[in-house]
């Protein structure tokens, strides 16, 4: 016990003493709070912000299968890559990221800075240091299990700073459905991959995903088949017509009827 508690101390050490050395350096995040961030027309709409809602806490799982959680990994970094300076934290010995892949979803890796830590506690406890510091623009963790009064935690910290928390679920062998786990978060995703598109050679097709807005803090939900995200970390349609389906909370729909 005496050993695990000062691996994690020697973590906050390191990331404290990272995190100050940034500050004194100018920075480069960006409090997102009362922000949000533009994903698709058919997505944006449907938050009263007009856009993913920044300075506050979201989960995504995927579908269960290793290629799911690559898919997640890949909407989290494009996320990350378009807000700023990252903090992106996972399980310890088992944390591989790969450099030149996030950057081709859009996170510059020299935007990136890596913790790891032995439990999910332990890295939730890391994104919740992350998230008081202002000078990050977001903070990323993958984790398995989320409890409610974890993902409060979280959701406070975020409001308080304006940074950014993205929970990553990682595979587990009795997937929970979310209804049945309640968190408090802005939105819970679920990312299921899809066959790539049509290409002269299979595999070199461009990745696509269901990307589904499973619950939302106001209410609504829905369902796009999308294509992996540029080296911009943009999402989109992945055919001109929008393939999908998302339904508005009552108040929504009666002011977009409007």
């Amino acid at each position: 016990m005496a050993i695990e508690n000062k691996k994690k101390n020697d973590v906050f050490a390191a990331l404290k003493d990272r995190i100050r050395q940034i500050e004194r350096n100018g920075g480069s995040g960006a409090s997102g709070q009362g922000k949000s961030l533009p994903l698709l027309p058919g997505i944006d709409r449907l938050w009263p912000e007009q856009g993913l809602p920044l300075g506050c806490l979201h989960e995504v799982r995927g579908d269960g299968r290793a290629a799911g959680f690559g898919a997640v990994t890949a909407f989290g970094a494009a996320l990350a890559g378009r807000l700023g300076l990252t903090l992106w934290c996972g399980r310890f010995g088992g944390l591989d990221v790969y450099g030149p892949g996030l950057a081709q979803v859009g996170l510059d890796p020299s935007r990136l800075i890596l913790a790891s830590a032995t439990t999910d506690a332990d890295i939730l406890a890391v994104l919740e240091e992350g998230l008081r510091h202002p000078v990050l623009a977001c903070v990323i963790g993958e984790v398995g299990r989320i409890a409610l009064t974890a993902s409060r935690r979280l959701q406070l910290a975020a409001e308080k700073s304006g940074v950014t928390a993205f929970v990553l679920r990682t595979p587990q062998r009795k997937p929970v459905e979310a209804s049945a786990e309640p968190i408090t978060a802005a939105g819970r995703w679920r990312i299921t991959v899809l066959p790539s598109a049509p290409h002269v050679l299979p595999e070199a097709g461009r990745a696509r995903w269901q990307l589904e807005l499973l619950q939302s803090r106001g209410g609504a939900v829905g369902q796009w088949n999308v294509e992996a995200p540029d080296a911009q970390g943009h999402l989109r349609l992945s055919s001109p017509v929008a393939d999908g389906r998302a339904a508005a909370p009552p108040a929504a729909q009666r002011r977009l009827a409007g």
